[in-house]
């Protein structure tokens, strides 16, 4: 990063603008809120490919953005359905990354990479960033099977 944002002079990452009070569009103002819920499709393409930061428990910036989309949209593992779900849980990956049950540094033994995991009520989320980036590249869902662990 070392290109400045004309609008307030952050630096300019994968997913847009670092500096934490970049004006966003209202679509992306409203992601950011807080609030964990399911979104459109449509709303979180919009969103992704505008980028956002948000800061993890450690207050270091962590984007979402086109590579995340790209790694939703174009893995030849995603099913039209399963594309749509993890667009629809795109909030979900936010709060995981904000507040996570779990952090694992150098994830699989890739230094610099890193992964944020939570459990909500029916289901989890692993949030990944790339080795040479804070940018998250990976989102998984999960479902737990009978017994597995759940939020209440």
């Amino acid at each position: 990063m070392s290109e400045h944002c004309p609008r307030d002079g952050g630096f300019i990452g994968e997913a847009g603008c670092t500096h934490p009070n970049h004006e966003h569009s209202e679509l992306v103002k409203g992601m950011l809120s807080g609030e964990t819920r399911m979104v459109s499709e449509d709303d979180a393409t919009a969103a992704l490919r505008e980028g956002f930061y948000i800061k993890n428990p450690n207050g270091k910036q962590v984007g979402f953005g086109p590579s995340l989309l790209a790694h939703i949209e174009n893995d030849r593992d995603h099913s039209p359905d399963d594309i749509k779900n993890r667009k629809e849980r795109l909030l979900f990956a936010v709060e995981t990354v904000r507040r996570p049950d779990k952090i694992d540094a150098n994830h699989r033994n890739i230094p610099g990479r890193t992964a944020y995991a939570k459990a909500f009520k029916d289901f989890g989320v692993l949030a990944i960033t790339g080795p040479e980036s804070d940018t998250i590249d990976k989102m998984y869902t999960f479902f737990p099977r009978r017994g597995g662990r759940k939020r209440s």
